[in-house]
């Protein structure tokens, strides 16, 4: 009697030919125990908020609990650590914004994570800044503001959620166009009550916690960072309307860890494009001056290849750097 012994070459050969068998049967059986879903943000911050409020259709869609874990801190290094080093099973993702795989690469020395580590799955929407003052300011327009700056280098003072963060690299972006130069006063936190009461002269700020106020009298609005005005607030106008071609917005959007099957990728890409399809996460997020992005994988692969050569320019250009 004789036995058939393949050999390592031909083993090797089947393998290769089965790992996309198995990919999609994980994807066709996917998901069958709860999702966790790391925001890198403490709960009520605009991301937690928006992954709530896709949480519940998601579990509906998907027929499992979506557990929603907030994993805040060192700009969003914890939470995307966390996620960059569990399994690829499509049972642990990430809702994050630009900072994880678009600014923090460029401002610290050394990451526990690399942006290599995430599948892109699907960006959820835009969050514009809202450049803003206090009511009392005597800065009433931005053109005004920067003549200013211009006038007074280093002088005139800008507030930021810290070194390196969203509001920061799109403060140092607006500033190059403008050819002005302020001083940067950097917050662990908000400066919005600082602003309020004129301590610091500006900042921009996300445009989901700014509307209430500027609504309310308590601030002034600027300009906005997107490339279009938003419905929250149309009279207020981009940044671009006085330095054509400068974008500085930020995102949301949903990453996995590296490995994920592509099945299972597209399957919560498809979830989540509904969701954000939908009248009411669309009302709801206008109501806030975010917009509503969505696209394929691909197309979110593409993004974020651009956005982080924007903000890594930004970050060589104006040498910020962070621990």
């Amino acid at each position: 009697m004789t036995f058939y012994c393949p050999s390592r070459r031909h083993a090797l050969v089947l393998l290769a030919g089965a790992l996309p068998l198995l990919a999609m049967a994980q994807g066709a059986s996917y998901p069958n125990k709860p999702i966790r879903v790391v925001v890198p943000f403490g709960a009520g911050s605009s991301p937690d908020v928006i992954m709530r409020l896709m949480s519940e259709p998601m579990s509906k869609a998907l027929g499992q609990p979506i557990v929603v874990e907030n994993r805040a801190g060192a700009s969003t290094i914890i939470g995307a650590q966390s996620v960059a080093s569990a399994p690829g099973d499509g049972y642990a993702l990430l809702y994050t914004v630009n900072n994880t795989t678009s600014i923090n690469p460029y401002v610290y020395k050394t990451l526990p994570y690399k942006p290599e580590d995430f599948v892109p799955v699907v960006r959820v929407l835009s969050v514009p800044y809202v450049l803003v003052t206090s009511p009392q300011s005597p800065y009433k327009t931005l053109a005004q503001l920067m003549a200013a700056a211009r006038a007074k280098p280093d002088t005139l003072t800008y507030a930021s959620y810290g070194i390196g963060q969203g509001t920061h690299v799109a403060m140092a972006r607006m500033l190059n166009m403008a050819g002005a130069t302020m001083v940067h006063v950097p917050y662990k936190d908000s400066a919005l009550t600082d602003l309020m009461a004129a301590r610091v002269v500006t900042a921009f700020d996300p445009s989901t916690t700014t509307i209430p106020y500027i609504k309310a009298g308590k601030l002034h609005a600027l300009a906005v960072s997107g490339p279009k005005r938003i419905e929250a607030l149309p009279d207020v106008p981009t940044v671009g309307e006085t330095f054509p071609g400068f974008v500085g917005d930020s995102w949301h959007g949903l990453l996995a860890p590296k490995g994920t099957p592509p099945d299972v990728v597209n399957k919560v890409n498809a979830v989540a494009q509904t969701i954000i399809a939908s009248a009411g996460f669309q009302a709801r997020l206008k109501d806030l001056g975010l917009v509503p992005a969505g696209g394929t994988p691909a197309d979110f692969r593409q993004f974020l290849k651009d956005d982080a050569q924007g903000w890594a320019k930004v970050v060589r250009d104006n040498h910020i750097r962070a621990e």
